[in-house]
């Protein structure tokens, strides 16, 4: 599961529509979906800096890449 800025207005415009038709998920709700489990702050702060981050520099992220980096990261640490 990827995330990338709009290419253009029109695709901005169907993305907005989509959120409004209540299509948009939470960026906790696609971890979950990624995880299988519930996502706890930390990790969807992390995943929010980085889409931020990607934002800023325009280009795509690989939100489930991401995701299991932190996973290992954690079980690393514990």
């Amino acid at each position: 599961m990827s995330a990338r800025r709009p290419k253009d207005q029109e695709e901005f415009f169907k993305a907005l529509l989509a959120i409004e038709n209540g299509r948009g998920k939470s960026i906790g709700e696609v971890i979950e979906e990624i995880t299988g489990g519930p996502a706890s702050e930390e990790t969807i702060e992390a995943v929010r800096n980085r889409l931020h981050l990607a934002q800023e520099n325009g280009e795509a992220v690989d939100i489930a890449a991401i995701v299991e980096s932190l996973n290992t990261l954690m079980t690393k640490w514990v």
